[in-house]
């Protein structure tokens, strides 16, 4: 394993995916144990966010992935040491959009899918929640490399959270048996 860094000065002058797989790749003990807290923030809140997804009203949902997410990301920049209060407004509308493009195009698949199905209610919330709970792990994933490259979290804008949710659906990360929310509060219980 190279050594933090050479890993670091390595990432730095790569651009968006590259550089945060190498970063993936840094391991220095103040580091692990960022990581550790860190992953434990993007469980809980990755719960939430499929929880947000139950809420009945189309909006209301919105919102409260937006929070959630927002949380999260805040959560996450102070374990990282960056002050990102005065850039909350900027963060909440990056991951609100987000939040809302995941949600429309829930919308579609779900409408899709349940067309030919007689369990349509069951189905579109399925979908929405599988759907919710991946955005908010991908986008704490997303925030949590770039935080450990040094990136200020409030620079990161909606072409990259949509670039790297593209990434990891083009690789074949998009698992939604391991969003249910037996498996997250499973995951969150064992730690």
């Amino acid at each position: 394993m190279p050594t933090a860094r050479k890993a670091l000065k390595e990432a730095a002058g790569q651009v968006g995916e590259k550089a945060t797989e190498v970063a993936k790749h840094v391991m220095t003990p103040e580091l692990e144990a960022k990581r550790q807290e860190a992953n434990a923030i993007i469980r809980r809140y990755t719960l939430f966010g499929t929880i947000t997804s139950f809420i009945p009203n189309f909006g209301l949902d919105v919102v409260a992935a937006t929070a959630v997410q927002t949380k999260m990301i805040k959560d996450m920049a102070d374990v990282y040491g960056f002050d990102i209060d005065d850039q909350l407004l900027r963060t909440a509308i990056t991951t609100g959009v987000t939040a809302l493009g995941g949600r429309i195009l829930t919308e579609i698949a779900s409408t899709v899918a349940t067309s030919f199905s007689p369990l349509k209610v069951f189905l579109g919330s399925a979908t929405q929640a599988a759907v919710s709970g991946f955005l908010t792990l991908e986008i704490g994933n997303l925030y949590q490399s770039r935080m450990e490259l040094g990136e200020n979290p409030a620079d990161i804008g909606i072409m990259d959270i949509v670039n790297h949710i593209v990434a990891q659906v083009q690789e074949g990360k998009w698992d939604p048996s391991k969003l249910s929310l037996v498996q997250q509060v499973g995951a969150l219980s064992g730690n």
